[in-house]
């Protein structure tokens, strides 16, 4: 009974591993869609969207858009007609 009982703590245990290596391999990426800049984790299938990426994480994917948001050259002034 013993000997089940650590074949089966095994088995799920790196069934866990298994699934906690995979979530942590994920991958963010700023791309460019429909002329606004979001954060998603799946990479586009045309590399030109990207805009920066991958990062590692969301909190750094959020820092790059936020920052590439500001490099965006700002629209001229309008003047009255």
């Amino acid at each position: 009974m013993k000997k089940a009982f650590r074949v089966v703590l095994i088995v799920l245990s790196l069934t866990a591993f298994a699934f906690a290596t995979s979530a942590l391999a994920e991958e963010f990426f700023v791309v460019k869609e429909a002329g606004k800049m979001v954060v998603t984790d799946k990479k586009p299938a045309d590399v030109k969207d990207v805009v920066k990426g991958p990062f590692k994480t969301k909190a750094e994917a959020d820092a790059a858009l936020k920052a590439a948001a500001g490099t965006a050259k700002p629209k001229p002034p309008t003047t009255g007609c």
